[in-house]
């Protein structure tokens, strides 16, 4: 009797793994539809502002200005926030500058991205140039109507 009832256990357990089991390995990714707000955690879509430079295999690195503050977020392939593969990074802007010309972005309180947490004067017209711990650098020109968000 009892190993009957521990064959009948088994038998609905496996019964059960597998009715939910995926039989091609594909799990389905849930991609959001509605703009996230910040702060932002991984896997939340964002509006669709500012400087993006595309990376390797579909990847995305997005510098914004927001609320007069510099913000960097990295997007997966699905346009998805994602972990930043660095730790910091180096901002420098050239031409006429007013504040600051050197940032240092290194990981923000509570959000996803990395920050700069000096203020950066209005207008934002800038040469940028981002610089990376690896050498690795990317120049880029900053304008205002990049501050704000593309109409959906």
């Amino acid at each position: 009797m009892k190993s009957l009832l521990a064959y009948l256990f088994v038998s609905l357990f496996l019964g059960a793994v597998m009715l939910n089991a995926d039989p091609t390995g594909d799990t389905e990714v849930v991609i959001p539809t509605e703009i996230s707000q910040p702060p932002y955690e991984v896997g939340n879509l964002i509006s669709e502002q500012g400087y993006y430079i595309d990376l390797a295999e579909g990847a995305k690195m997005n510098f914004r200005i927001v609320e007069n503050k510099i913000r960097i977020y990295w997007l997966d392939t699905n346009s998805l926030i994602m972990e930043p593969p660095v730790k910091a990074v180096t901002v420098r802007f050239t031409g006429s500058v007013r504040g600051k010309s050197y940032h240092r972005a290194v990981p923000a309180p509570g959000d996803v991205g990395l920050a700069a947490p000096a203020v950066v004067p209005p207008p934002h017209i800038y040469n940028v140039i981002l610089a990376f711990e690896s050498g690795e650098t990317y120049a880029f020109r900053y304008t205002a109507d990049m501050d704000s968000p593309k109409a959906e």
